[in-house]
């Protein structure tokens, strides 16, 4: 019996020793690879600053400039990939529009950079603003007599946009400009949601809040037609306007008619390149080593590299940008926030906006604040907590200045009107000030399938139940709160923008407005981009040096890491999908306002 104890503790005890063995083995081989990494982590950046310290050295250099795909509409002051540490220590680039344009400016004034390339293969950025504002600095650059080239295999819409500010544009023999000019088709789902036995219940208030038609009708209705129509004659006329001055080219040169188009097409026997080229969209068709050797005459030969002698955005901006930027001991005195997407309520969405409105309101160093909204609206309450937090910032004399992307409609026209001046593009959507809701009733398709729900309330208020039919009473409460929802918001806009509630009206009922109409209205008080943003901040707190502090408002969402691509803004105009939702009851029932994407 004790030989056998004996053995059984022999046995544990050796098991334990494995163990114990196994864990500790396991620690060390982390610990030295995480030593190794953070070795290899540091000699790889000393190195790559002596390559780099040495490439600046040289004369005649070409700045090139290769947008990446992470670089999207909502990377305006940082890259849109989520994951920053992970990049930071695997050395992934993670740069943003500012950094880019700041980089452009810092070349003009470098005498060892005598031009630029544009690599605009995966350029993923769709507003009109972001495209316009980088183009204000090439053409800044351009002013020196230093040169701009761009290069792709093919040209989308906002990729010719940005390319046309070059002085030269290459194309790939098997490459085309694709200009199909603007346009927007949606699915109408009535009798599709009959069939299916579910029944919709819509409240809206505003004429033009016309996002419920997918469900009301079958077709779109000639007004909301007429609408969007003249809404893309006018973003189309802006585009074109833009490239016809860079490309001193009419209209016609540029986006021909369909007949016309085909008959210079058979010209070119269907070769869209020499269609391009014939029809001076583009300069020269070059493949990637015609482009090469035509870059290394001008700027002549990187020998260790084999290539034209350049030196890429990402290495120019560490070198001479970031270390350049606002040293980080210093105070800061200005904040800069932003909103991207729908606004919805909560810890992940308003709740984060909120607290870094409130870090405004307590740090005393941050003299005044910069919003920049690129939002289509959503849910009134999260609208209605945002522009209470802004109102408490105007009550201690923090100005704030409001810049619009591409677009700032609904509930994100609501949280704008707190500004103390508000500034956008001439081709942002804004306005939208109406409200819509939409509850669907699945008691038919249930009974259909032998389901029936049965109970007892002590009342119909706020149950709202999907197994159902609405009662009066429950559908008199929604009318109400629409209505109070929707006088609200006309009386925070006659009240912010200091016009009378009458002439609101007339704007009112949902219409959606370009940013150079909006002005007119009253709306926003002046067409510009983010330098005219701190140029107005830096005059409303009256200091002359201001010093930029970013709050990230971005949250991490598995959605981020799939689907990063969006189509252009031009054809995603929906002045029937930017709504907010003011019912805070139906919280598991709302419709948020949409941007589609391809």
């Amino acid at each position: 019996m004790i030989k056998l104890f004996d053995l059984v503790k022999s046995f544990f005890y050796y098991l334990w020793s494995l163990i114990n063995f196994t864990r500790i083995l396991i620690i060390n081989i982390i610990f030295i690879l995480l030593i190794s990494l953070l070795c290899y982590y540091i000699y790889n950046i000393h190195h790559q600053q002596n390559i780099n310290n040495k490439t600046f050295k040289k004369k005649n250099q070409v700045l090139e400039i290769n947008f990446n795909e992470d670089l999207t509409d909502d990377s305006f002051y940082q890259n849109n990939n989520k994951l920053e540490l992970i990049n930071k220590f695997i050395r992934k680039d993670n740069n943003s529009i500012l950094n880019i344009v700041q980089a452009i400016n810092y070349a003009k004034k470098d005498k060892n950079v005598n031009g630029i390339i544009l690599k605009l293969h995966n350029l993923n950025i769709h507003d009109l603003s972001i495209l316009r504002y980088i183009g204000k600095y090439l053409n800044d650059f351009k002013s020196t007599g230093k040169k701009v080239y761009a290069i792709s295999d093919s040209y989308d819409q906002n990729q010719y946009y940005l390319a046309s500010f070059a002085n030269k544009i290459f194309l790939s023999p098997y490459g085309s400009v694709k200009l199909h000019g603007l346009s927007f088709k949606q699915f109408f789902i009535r009798d599709f949601l009959q069939k299916l036995k579910i029944n919709t219940y819509i409240f809206r208030i505003g004429e033009y809040k016309s996002a419920v038609e997918p469900i009301l009708r079958n077709s779109m209705s000639n007004n909301n037609k007429i609408i969007l129509n003249k809404l893309l004659n006018n973003i189309w006329c802006d585009y074109l306007t833009t490239i016809a001055e860079n490309r001193k080219l009419t209209f016609e040169d540029i986006f021909p008619t369909d007949q016309n188009f085909l008959i210079s097409f058979e010209k070119s026997h269907g070769d869209l390149a020499l269609f391009a080229l014939e029809n001076k969209l583009i300069d020269k068709i070059s493949n990637n080593t015609e482009f090469e050797d035509e870059m290394i005459k001008i700027f002549s030969s990187d020998k260790n590299k084999n290539t034209y002698n350049k030196v890429d955005i990402n290495s120019y901006i560490k070198l001479n940008i970031n270390k350049n930027n606002i040293i980080k001991h210093r105070r800061n005195n200005i904040s800069v926030i932003t909103i991207n997407g729908i606004i919805m309520y909560g810890k992940n969405n308003s709740d984060i906006i909120i607290k870094a409105i409130h870090k405004v309101y307590q740090d005393p160093h941050i003299k005044g604040l910069i919003l920049r909204i690129n939002s289509p609206g959503g849910d009134i309450q999260a609208a209605q907590a945002i522009y209470d937090e802004l109102i408490l910032l105007k009550k201690i004399h923090k100005p704030i200045v409001v810049l619009m992307g591409k677009v700032a409609a609904s509930g994100a026209y609501w949280i704008s009107t707190a500004a103390d001046f508000i500034i956008a593009d001439s081709s942002s959507l804004t306005g939208s000030i109406g409200i819509f809701s939409i509850i669907y009733n699945f008691s038919d398709l249930l009974n259909k399938f032998g389901i029936q729900q049965d109970g007892v309330n002590l009342s119909d208020r706020f149950n709202f139940p999907i197994s159902r039919k609405m009662s009066k009473i429950e559908k008199r409460i929604i009318e109400l709160t629409i209505q109070n929802g929707y006088d609200k918001f006309i009386n925070v806009v006659s009240k912010e923008r200091h016009l009378p509630i009458e002439n609101v009206k007339k704007i009112a009922n949902g219409m959606i407005f370009l940013g150079k109409d909006a002005v007119k209205y009253g709306l926003i008080d002046d067409l510009g981009d983010f330098d005219y943003a701190k140029l107005k901040i830096s005059e409303l707190t009256k200091i002359k040096k201001i010093r930029l502090q970013w709050e990230n408002t971005n949250v991490l969402k598995i959605s981020d890491l799939f689907f990063k691509k969006n189509s252009y803004i031009i054809t995603n105009i929906i002045n029937n999908l930017f709504s907010i939702n003011n019912m805070d009851f139906l919280n598991s029932q709302k419709t948020y306002a949409l941007l589609l994407n391809k």
